[in-house]
């Protein structure tokens, strides 16, 4: 039982932060601040993480949207390319299609 009350004093004392003003606990004062400057570090980076990973996911949505958007216009597009499109558009403006095929100009 006195290892047990000797073990909760200790934990009791680190919390308290009493180890500290003691003169052998003085030397390990630069490792326990190196400790909690690396751990603040960590939590940052994965929380940087973190964002990184919710920006790529929305940056795979925008791209997915894009090229469904792209498909789309692109089959309109070729729609309109079509002769009997063509030909419907520029009727009003009085052309019409050509009956005699292109003749080829030899030098």
């Amino acid at each position: 039982m006195v290892t047990r009350r000797s073990s909760s004093n200790t934990l009791s004392s680190i919390l308290r932060g009493e180890f500290i003003i003691e003169k052998s606990n003085v030397r390990l004062v630069p490792f326990l601040l190196l400790v909690v400057v690396l751990g603040l570090i960590n939590i940052r980076s994965s929380f940087h993480a973190e964002k990184l990973l919710k920006q790529s996911i929305a940056l795979e949505k925008e791209v997915a949207d894009l090229r469904l958007t792209y498909i789309t216009n692109k089959s309109r597009l070729m729609g309109l390319y079509r002769r009997s499109v063509v030909e419907g558009l520029v009727k009003n403006q009085g052309l019409k299609t050509s009956l005699t095929p292109p003749e080829i100009i030899e030098k």
